[in-house]
């Protein structure tokens, strides 16, 4: 299967994106400041039948409790209809001037389904304005929005988001590295291309996609590892359906990939 992009994005999602559009329109109206894909469709490596829809939507103000209860309801619909979507979204006075973590107003990803929809239901809902709830990861989004991020709204990315600090994406990235690293196991395939990103960012410093490191993996890790390399990438690019990784294996690579990491980090000061 080819990886595709926005503009070779199959019928469906595009039109899942373009609803999800209308709706934040309609719901924030002139609050809404932009709305931006990152991740996977923005980067060509797009994979139908496992890719996630990766968003930003970043509003002047907060947003009223109702909202937030009217949206999550809405996510919960249209997430996995094709195509799961994680989503945050940022008031612009949270990250201007820059804040690490960032702090976001309203997050969904499949891996919230049940807990937004049991808060949902109990009513737990209704404290979701209570205090303030941060992100490490936003420093990556942000950062790969800016780079490579397509604009589906508002202005330009570059003009709404602040350029972030290296040593906070790295931290961003580190962050998430230790989570693949040790969850390898339990998602060999985004924990192998996963490592393999963050290693070549702290190498050479190069911002890339999961395929895109993947392939240059492919000829700078050692051979030892180029067999999974290579099935973890044809997995995600729905080239093969073979997801069985032996788990000795993948915990090999990954104590592998957080010694030359860690090597590198220590060389660096960081």
């Amino acid at each position: 299967m080819s990886s595709l992009g926005w503009r070779d994005a199959p019928t469906a999602t595009r039109a899942q994106v373009k609803a999800l559009l209308r709706a934040f329109r309609q719901l924030l109206g002139p609050d809404l400041l932009a709305v931006y894909l990152h991740g996977s469709l923005a980067m060509g490596c797009f994979n139908p039948t496992r890719s996630d829809l990766d968003l930003l939507v970043v509003m002047e103000s907060g947003m009223a409790l109702e909202t937030k209860r009217t949206i999550a309801l809405m996510l919960l619909r249209l997430s996995a209809a094709p195509h799961p979507i994680e989503i945050s979204f940022l008031r612009w006075q949270d990250f201007t001037p820059w804040r690490h973590p960032t702090p976001f107003v309203l997050h969904y990803s499949e891996q919230w389904r049940e807990r937004v929809h049991a808060e949902l239901a109990s009513g737990a809902w209704r404290c979701w304005n209570e205090g303030e709830r941060e992100d490490p990861d936003l420093a990556a989004h942000i950062t790969i929005t800016r780079e490579r991020g397509i604009r589906l709204f508002g202005p330009p990315a570059v003009a709404v988001f602040p350029p972030v600090p290296p040593a906070d994406y790295l931290a961003s990235i580190l962050y998430d590295f230790d989570a693949s690293r040790d969850q390898i196991v339990a998602d060999p395939i985004y924990g192998v291309l996963n490592l393999c990103r963050v290693y070549w960012y702290v190498l050479e410093g190069r911002i890339s996609s999961k395929a895109e490191a993947g392939d240059w993996a492919m000829h700078a890790l050692s051979p030892q590892f180029r067999a999974l390399v290579r099935k973890a990438l044809a997995t995600y690019r729905g080239d093969s359906m073979a997801e069985q990784f032996a788990p000795e294996e993948l915990t090999i690579f990954a104590a592998h990939m957080d010694a030359l990491v860690t090597a590198l980090n220590q060389t660096q000061g960081v």
